[in-house]
């Protein structure tokens, strides 16, 4: 069943659940690019994209038919296989379900198509599945960015960096959350044909996304501890103030030890480096929603000058401040 990564023919695999978008998501791009080519490079050979499932049709997340093939009748080999998101938010409930005894044929598929050399690639909620199945042991690897705790406590021998939206590696390519199913597919064309993928990101109209950290909600991804969780609350009750690790850990009841454990364990992160995420979190809200001046701004968020605010959007956003002013949503 299993060939070559330099074939074209892709499997995108699906369960009943599936996300309607990142789906649609993915054929679009890929038929897109299948379009393009002559436009491009026409000696690249199209994509053949099969939908594939343990059975003849799944339900998607907005309960529609997918017809699909069964896998043991695909026709021939394929090199690339895709597990796009499922319709599920709840890290507990997302866990249950790639871990089921009906998903474990799933998980039975991905691991022997790694060990015969088949380019593996998943998206947003879909990437549990190959963490489930342990092809992303010791690799670096990404998910949506409010999953990221979760997968941690879960899967503790991957690299995790959920900041990421793309991480590619040899023969496995995990992407973020929804939107990232685009950037997976033009990533996935361009280990073919960058010119081709630039293109059809140009027909897409779509690009210019590096991180997802500056989509990341910190009240969201601190819900999965408790400590963390009040930490959080207790940051954004004290915001405009310059405090003291030590002293949040002890209005807490805990030794900054404990606390400096808790965040790493659940965000990857220092007690310091979750305060200047939820900081700059607000900043970049002040600067897009209202006229206060820099200063203003660096002093609401606890910092005493501008110069430290636009020190830090440098730093751990890569982009000035007036990006971010310039960068008012479009709706």
């Amino acid at each position: 069943m299993f060939s070559t990564v330099d074939d074209m023919d892709v499997a995108v695999f699906v369960v009943d659940g599936v996300a309607d978008f990142g789906f649609a998501a993915l054929l679009e791009t890929f038929n897109t690019a299948n379009a393009l080519r002559g436009e491009c490079d026409s000696s690249i050979d199209p994509w053949n994209m099969q939908a594939v499932s343990l059975g003849e049709s799944v339900r998607s997340g907005n309960g529609y038919l997918v017809p699909t093939m069964p896998l043991g009748e695909l026709p021939g080999e394929f090199g690339l296989m895709i597990v796009p998101a499922v319709s599920v938010r709840d890290p507990e409930t997302l866990i249950g379900m790639v871990s089921s005894v009906p998903n474990l044929p799933v998980l039975d598929l991905i691991t022997r198509a790694r060990g015969a050399g088949v380019h593996l690639a998943a998206a947003c909620t879909g990437t549990f599945f190959l963490a489930e199945a342990g092809v992303l042991d010791g690799a670096q690897a990404t998910t949506s960015w409010w999953l990221g705790p979760a997968f941690r406590r879960r899967y503790p021998r991957i690299v995790l960096d959920e900041s990421r939206i793309l991480c590619r590696g040899d023969q496995v390519t995990t992407a973020g959350t929804a939107l990232s199913h685009l950037d997976l597919a033009l990533s996935l064309i361009s280990a073919k044909s960058p010119a081709l993928a630039e293109l059809v990101a140009k027909y897409l109209a779509f690009g210019d996304r590096h991180t997802q950290a500056h989509f990341a909600v910190p009240e969201v991804i601190a819900r999965g501890d408790s400590l963390v969780a009040a930490f959080e609350r207790w940051v954004r009750d004290h915001l405009a103030e310059q405090f003291l690790i030590s002293s949040a850990a002890q209005e807490l009841g805990v030794t900054e030890r404990s606390l400096q454990r808790a965040t790493h364990a659940e965000l990857g992160i220092s007690p310091r480096d979750f305060v200047n995420e939820i900081r700059l979190e607000r900043a970049t809200h002040l600067l897009r929603t209202t006229p206060l001046t820099i200063d203003s701004v660096a002093a609401k968020v606890g910092y005493l000058n501008a110069g430290t605010l636009r020190s830090l959007f440098r730093r751990r956003r890569g982009r000035s401040i007036a990006d971010i002013r310039a960068s008012r949503l479009s709706w």
